[in-house]
């Protein structure tokens, strides 16, 4: 989960004041939390049980408190997911997440649109994946990308939102988008 220094430097320029926590007991003191993620799909679902982390998160977004999933952070929140797998993930999110397509180039590294499912403009953001996610219900995606084939690249659910891209390496789109979940929380 290695980007976890630039996003909560991006926090910071959102308006935020991050703290990294490893302890299950200092979410507490939070507002909102932030799980961003970069690495391994089953090496994240497993770090976050052994650390105690995977309870405190299930029961922050069942009492519906401010939470944002980054990238890795948002796959894990899904059923399942084909990397090295099956692979399950907390199950928070009903879907499943798949490896992108292999008739483009993967990983898709780099700045991609994102179409608001309400149709306002579109935004362009920085994606670094190999794996997408696809939710059972469509009604929860803000946002759609495509590389290959379409994927959520945002998604609402109460007061979760998660991310399959890097709002922190996404310029001037990304920090506003960190500002609106700030102001939220």
């Amino acid at each position: 989960m290695g980007n976890m220094r630039s996003v909560a430097k991006a926090l910071e320029a959102a308006g935020a004041r991050p703290a990294l926590i490893s302890d299950p007991r200092a979410a507490g003191t939070m507002d909102a939390l932030c799980l961003p993620g970069q690495g391994v799909f089953d090496r994240c679902t497993a770090s976050l049980a052994d650390g105690g982390l995977e309870v405190v998160i299930r029961e922050w977004i069942e009492a519906d408190r401010p939470f944002l999933g980054i990238c890795l952070g948002m796959q894990v929140l899904f059923d399942i997911s084909e990397e090295h797998g099956p692979s399950k993930g907390l199950g928070i999110v009903p879907g499943k997440v798949t490896r992108l397509p292999a008739t483009v180039t993967v990983p898709h590294i780099g700045w991609n649109t994102v179409s608001a499912a309400d149709g306002t403009r579109p935004e362009y953001y920085y994606f670094d994946h190999s794996f997408a996610v696809h939710p059972n219900d469509d009604s929860i995606v803000d946002g759609w990308c495509e590389h290959g084939d379409r994927f959520a690249a945002r998604v609402n659910l109460g007061s979760l939102t998660a991310v399959q891209f890097h709002p922190e390496k996404s310029g001037l789109a990304g920090i506003e988008l960190l500002r609106n979940w700030v102001s939220a929380a």
